[in-house]
Parts: structure tokens; C-alpha cells; sequence
């Protein structure tokens, strides 16, 4: 058995805590490139010979590009708990090979959850998509920041979701196939602020992924009227 087999290690340093955002924004389009996009394509070549779904796990990919992005280190643990080691919380979805439109699901069942949530220092919602509906590519990975106890637009929606009848999952439907930036939900439809865009560029065989922007103090959410 090897030397510490059965216990939990103590976590490793994370070294994206001491790189610069120049650094960061480098590291975020290989991380696309090498992992995201070139896992994609093998799942996708896969599929032709298992009949099987070609579908990320859109979570833990989500949790890495925020970690990369922003320069806060994940926990290093796999379930339920801290997605980033200052409370943060980070929501993915992706329409890649997805039956059904995607959603973010944000689980708040009572008072208690409510001023959690909303006492959060940052939600990153996080979408991966394809510019076309139905198509397999060109890939595309877009981040959206909010700051909950800054943002009274999105406090305002979650507030008033909260006191509808709800099974206790808030559920925010992401801009999939589309350029902006709208979120909708039955309590309010919200202007999310765009933290992070790439697209996936044929350049023939190659995985190219084109940062479109970054932008880390990405602002606030608008209300947009039905």
C-alpha cells in the first residue's frame, strides 16, 4: 500500500494564487484548448463508435476557468461544499450534446439559504455552448460574475423568487445560441455582466480558442421588463 494510501492529503498550493492577469488570461485559453476543447472532440469521434453522449462534465470544468481566471484557488475536494476557497460559488451549464436546455440551478430552500446565498462574494455563471443550435462547433465558453451583496438588481430577483411558491431550486435560464447577455426566470429577467468570452476559431485541425474579452470587474445586473 503506498505511503499514505486511504487518507485525505493535505492540499497542494495552489500556484495560480501568485500569477498575474496577464499570466491568468495565457493559462485560461490552454486550459481551453488543451483540456475543454480537445476532450470535446475526442468525445465527439468517440460517440460515432458507442452510440454514447459526447457531454462534458460541464461542473468541475466550470470550477477550473474560474479558479484560472480570477486567480482564487478551488478547495481540492470533489461533492457538495466551497467551490473556491473565499465562499464563492461557481454555476455551470453547457448545451454540448445536451438533450435539453440547460439551466442554472441554485438550490435555496429557506431564510437561512437565502442570506447565504446572497452573502456570497462572487456567483460565476458559467456557459458552454455553441454558436449554433444542434451544431457540435464552433465551441464557445462565456463567464458571468455577479457580487450578490452589491448587486441589487440580482438581490431584488432573488428576493422576489423567494417569496413565490417555489420547490426550493431558483432556476436561471442561461442565453444559450444567442450574443447577449439575458437571463430570464419567472421572478425577473436579468442583464448578467460578462466577465469572460472565447470562441473556438477553425483554423483547419487545429483547437484554437480566440479570446473575445476579459474583463474582471465585469459591474452589475440590469433589470430587464417582460
Amino acid at each position: 500500500m503506498r505511503r499514505g494510501a486511504g487518507k485525505e492529503m493535505p492540499p497542494v498550493a495552489a500556484a495560480i494564487k501568485t500569477q498575474k492577469p496577464k499570466t491568468r488570461r495565457a493559462l485560461v485559453k490552454q486550459f481551453i484548448e488543451s483540456v475543454v476543447l480537445s476532450q470535446y472532440r475526442q468525445l465527439v469521434e468517440w460517440a460515432t463508435v458507442t452510440g454514447q453522449s459526447s457531454q462534458l462534465d460541464s461542473g468541475y470544468l466550470g470550477q477550473q476557468l474560474v479558479s484560472l481566471l480570477t486567480g482564487i484557488a478551488g478547495i481540492g475536494r470533489r461533492g457538495k461544499g466551497l467551490d473556491l476557497e473565499d465562499g464563492s460559488e461557481v454555476k455551470a451549464a453547457s448545451t454540448l450534446s445536451a438533450d435539453d436546455v440547460p439551466r442554472w440551478n441554485n438550490t435555496i430552500r429557506d431564510a437561512a439559504q437565502l442570506k447565504a446565498y446572497l452573502g456570497k462574494p462572487a456567483i460565476y455563471f458559467v456557459l458552454f455552448d455553441t454558436i449554433q443550435r444542434d451544431a457540435s462547433s464552433p465551441l464557445r465558453v462565456r463567464i458571468w460574475r455577479v457580487c450578490p451583496t452589491e448587486d441589487r438588481a440580482f438581490r431584488a430577483v432573488v428576493r422576489k423568487w423567494a417569496k413565490t411558491k417555489s420547490p426550493g431550486n431558483l432556476q436561471l435560464h442561461p442565453p444559450c445560441w444567442d450574443t447577449g447577455n439575458l437571463v430570464t426566470n419567472e421572478a425577473g429577467n436579468l442583464l448578467l455582466p460578462l466577465m469572460f468570452h472565447a470562441e473556438q476559431k477553425e483554423i483547419g485541425e487545429i483547437d484554437y480558442m480566440e479570446i473575445k474579452a476579459m474583463k474582471l470587474d465585469s459591474g452589475h445586473c440590469t433589470v430587464v421588463k417582460r
